[in-house]
């Protein structure tokens, strides 16, 4: 995570059930996000469940008052909500320059001689696309939403392959950093 910031004398807290919500329009990389989040929490033995039952597709969260929303979550059960959402796109062009070293060898008539040479391939432009994305964990329990939040964290993915492997770089690590700074414990 590059970027974080906890609520002032907040205390480690242990969550019984958490809502994983990622906001988006593309609903694959919403449904790969939340999947891969609620896997890294299962995995430090964390209850989380992805937002696709309570807020499904063809439901627009955008559409929904913060009220509904809140309800939604308080009668499900959920005492935490993890909220995930792309905040900014970055694009620059980046030189790429390769070369590498390789082996020679001179024989004389009792020495040999071994070396390394540096062959050199010439560089090209190649756009870099960096997506930053904040993640924030909200106290379901807490009455008033200045109460609610309790930490927040930005992390930026440099030209991932694909929505799997950015939510999979990115989830898990959230999750190392929420257990890391003592704002998540475990079981």
């Amino acid at each position: 995570m590059k970027y974080t910031w906890t609520k002032e004398n907040f205390e480690s807290k242990k969550f019984d059930k958490i809502l994983v919500l990622v906001i988006g329009n593309n609903q694959e990389a919403r449904s790969i996000f939340e999947n891969t989040i609620v896997k890294a929490l299962a995995e430090e033995n964390i209850h989380a469940e992805n937002s696709l039952k309570l807020f499904p597709p063809i439901i627009s969260i955008d559409k929904l008052s913060e009220n509904a929303i809140e309800s939604k979550i308080r009668v499900a059960g959920y005492d935490a909500v993890l909220v995930s959402s792309l905040v900014d796109v970055k694009s620059q062009e980046v030189f790429e320059y390769s070369g590498y070293y390789h082996p020679y060898n001179y024989r004389f008539p009792r020495h040999i001689y071994y070396g390394y040479g540096y062959v050199y391939r010439p560089g090209y432009y190649r756009q870099e696309k960096s997506y930053v994305v904040e993640s924030r964990l909200f106290d379901a329990t807490e009455a008033s939403a200045e109460d609610a939040i309790i930490w927040s964290g930005q992390s930026e993915l440099v030209d991932p392959r694909s929505f799997d492997s950015g939510a999979k770089e990115h989830a898990f690590s959230m999750v190392k950093t929420l257990l890391k700074s003592g704002v998540l414990q475990k079981p």
